[in-house]
Formats: C-alpha cells, structure tokens, sequence
C-alpha cells in the first residue's frame, strides 16, 4: 500500500512528523527500548526524528531514496532482536492511531508491517537455506527489498 500524502486523506508531511514526533516519546519511555536507543541515539533525536521522517516518506513513495535505514539501524544497534523490532512497529501504529484520522493511520500501519516483516525475515529466517546467509547479507537483502519497494504491499 502506497502513502498517500493528501491533506484532504488525512495525512501529509506535517502529520508524518507528528506521528514521528510521538513515537519518538514513546520509544524514548519503552522500558525495552530505552537503553538501547539511548546508546544508538544519544541526544539526536531531533536528527533521529528527522531521518524516520525521510525514511518513511520516502519509502511510502517508493522512491528508493530512503537512506539506508535498516542497515544503519543494524549497524548501530547489532544487539537488536525480533523483540525490539515487534515493539517498535506497535509503538508505531499506536503513535500513527494517536494522531491520524482513524481512515489515514491504516497506511501508516501497513508500511510499519510490511518493513517489520522484512527486517524480522533478516533476523530470524524460516527456511534453513536462508539461515544459511550471513547476517549482514540477509540484511542488505531486506535492504534492497526495500529499495525496489519489494514486500511492501
């Protein structure tokens, strides 16, 4: 499912940010999250803040311009686990409920969704084939899969 930045729909960049902003505050009091953010993040969120914006528009319009966000995030943060992963992806949706119009927040959900799903098929894959690949490699796939816009809806 494609964003649809459309202020009529509900969601625009503003509301992005909004929606970020939130999760932001979340993640900053998830007693899970918390420490390890601190050390990845340290005192950037507004920096933080700004690239998860960029991240998510531009995966939203499939434009592949998207950052790099799964490897950076791997790269910095290589103690992450599908427990981390599962929930940041529920704080997103609840900062995306929280926000949006109950009718615009579903986009928001599914692009959340559909990248969990990617980044948890890196971490802990199904087959044994797959388990196989070398970390790194699994996620530069995931990585690529998001560039092309493959596995989002």
């Amino acid at each position: 499912m494609r964003l649809v930045f459309d202020q009529a729909f509900g969601l625009d960049e503003d509301s992005l940010h909004d929606v970020v902003a939130a999760l932001s505050e979340r993640l900053r009091a998830h007693p899970r999250l918390r420490r390890p953010l601190d050390r990845v993040v340290g005192n950037r969120w507004a920096e933080f803040e700004h690239d998860l914006t960029h991240f998510i528009a531009a995966l939203g319009a499939r434009t592949g311009d998207h950052g790099g966000g799964l490897a950076a995030l791997f790269d910095a943060f290589p103690e992450l686990a599908p427990e981390h992963v599962a929930d940041a992806r529920d704080l997103f949706v609840e900062s995306a409920l929280a926000i949006l119009p109950l009718h615009a927040a579903p986009s928001l959900s599914d692009l959340a969704d559909s990248v969990c799903d990617l980044t948890l098929r890196a971490l802990r894959p199904q087959s044994s084939e797959t388990s196989a690949i070398p970390l790194p490699r699994r996620i530069s796939e995931a990585e690529e899969a998001l560039r092309i816009g493959a596995g989002l809806g």
